[in-house]
């Protein structure tokens, strides 16, 4: 029996779930192992079907969406992870991207299977595969935006866009979400790709491929990190990057694969060949600090066809990079600096009046603060300044931390940023003021 489902949901756990769920309701008596297989889905493996049920009814009520549209005895449903939960890896969890499901009377058949979810290298028990045991099929960049599924919608008998978290015809208003009717497309995100793809001819080059599933990424003028409001642009400024593109029997093809197969602009594909596990973790490091691109994926050849093992390695920068670049923003120019970046930060500020010289001052003084903290660390008059400008006991820890640690860099990033504003000038000034005291007081105690 579960063979069959397998084959039937092309691999996607939560279409097995469901159909299994579906089957129980009609009486079905499951062996034990067909229970344990199907459990095991959803985190955790059991014989018993009363277990099942009660882990069926945590995993689908507490830590997933599911959005449904309604049409006599058949459902659209749309399935995802909820946001206001930590991210859990097992099947369901990698599934619950955006999965679109139909039921009808008692069945239910996949519709859509957008790419997996990836796993987080920041994530609690999340490993870094060494090369040379499996293979590094690709390494993409991320492309700072919205994922967008396009796929054939059977009820309606056309190609269509949804979302991660909705069909075309749902909206959130707060946390509600409102339903249209099947043929309006009010979900402003899928509006966006839905032109995008009918202005670029996708729509077109997708004829005779009902069945798959094409995972795309909707890049918006500004970058999805600032959360901008995609309704207040021109729909001619959007652009569709490819992800990936899943066959009808759910193996997912890479993204240089894809973008053969359709001819269209994907994600980056990055140029490199990684054959060791210290040339990974090299390259890891290096990703994180990078001011231009939020993460990488690596793909490896880990034998799922469905869910092939893949890990984001993020970068610890980025986003105080766009707030430099986009909202001159003092804290995060501050961060830059403290890892070395001053000079690319200051690049980034928006060439306008005095601003790139206020912020290249504001790293000179940065860089002074650190070098006078190193020199003061032990010295007793740091803390009394630090209490006389009353620094909350965070600010006091910290310098009782590197003092242990001697960790000099940290404590001066951390002091840095409590002293800076939202205004560069305002955030100039302070520092001014405090490296100038602090120097005082360094030179006395010389």
């Amino acid at each position: 029996m579960l063979g069959k489902l397998l084959e039937k949901c092309a691999g996607n756990s939560i279409c097995v779930v469901e159909a299994f769920k579906l089957l129980l309701d009609e009486a079905y008596a499951p062996s034990q192992e067909e229970v344990k297989q199907v459990s095991s889905l959803i985190g955790e493996p059991a014989k018993r079907v009363e277990v099942f049920k009660s882990r069926y009814i945590d995993v689908f009520t507490r830590f997933l969406e599911k959005n449904c549209y309604y049409s006599g005895d058949r459902s659209l449903c749309i399935y995802s992870w909820n946001p206001r939960v930590p991210v859990r890896y097992f099947p369901v969890s990698l599934d619950a991207t955006g999965t679109v499901l139909l039921f009808e009377g008692t069945g239910v058949s996949l519709v859509a299977y957008p790419t997996h979810r990836t796993h987080d290298l920041e994530g609690r028990g999340v490993e870094l595969p060494d090369p040379e045991k499996v293979r590094v099929e690709e390494v993409t960049s991320r492309v700072d935006g919205y994922q967008v599924t396009l796929y054939f919608n059977p009820l309606l008998g056309r190609w269509v866009p949804a979302t991660r978290y909705s069909l075309h015809n749902m909206r959130y208003v707060g946390k509600r979400v409102l339903v249209e009717e099947l043929d309006r497309i009010v979900d402003p995100y899928a509006a966006v790709a839905d032109y995008v793809a009918e202005s670029g001819g996708l729509y077109e080059r997708v004829k005779g491929m009902e069945g798959w599933t094409l995972t795309f990424v909707l890049e918006a003028p500004e970058p999805a990190i600032l959360r901008p409001n995609v309704e207040l642009y021109d729909y001619g400024s959007f652009r569709l990057h490819l992800v990936n593109a899943r066959e009808p029997g759910g193996r997912l093809l890479t993204t240089s694969e894809s973008s053969r197969l359709l001819r269209w602009e994907s994600v980056p594909v990055e140029e490199v060949e990684v054959r060791s596990e210290p040339e990974l973790r090299r390259l890891v490091d290096l990703w994180s600090r990078d001011l231009y691109r939020r993460s990488r994926f690596v793909r490896f050849a880990s034998g799922d066809r469905a869910r092939p093992y893949t890990v984001e390695a993020k970068s610890k920068l980025y986003e105080s990079a766009v707030m430099v670049k986009h909202s001159s923003d003092p804290k995060s120019l501050i961060v830059l600096a403290s890892h070395g970046f001053g000079d690319e930060a200051v690049g980034l500020l928006t060439d306008y009046g005095d601003v790139r010289s206020v912020g290249r001052e504001i790293c000179g003084l940065y860089e002074a603060l650190r070098n006078l903290v190193s020199r003061a660390l032990e010295d007793p008059v740091l803390g009394e300044l630090l209490r006389n400008l009353r620094a909350p006991g965070e600010i006091l820890g910290e310098l009782e931390k590197a003092r242990r640690s001697k960790d000099v860099d940290r404590f001066a990033r951390k002091l840095s940023l409590f002293l800076s504003s939202e205004s560069l000038h305002e955030t100039r000034e302070r520092l001014r003021a405090f490296v100038e005291t602090l120097r005082r007081s360094v030179a006395r105690g010389v």
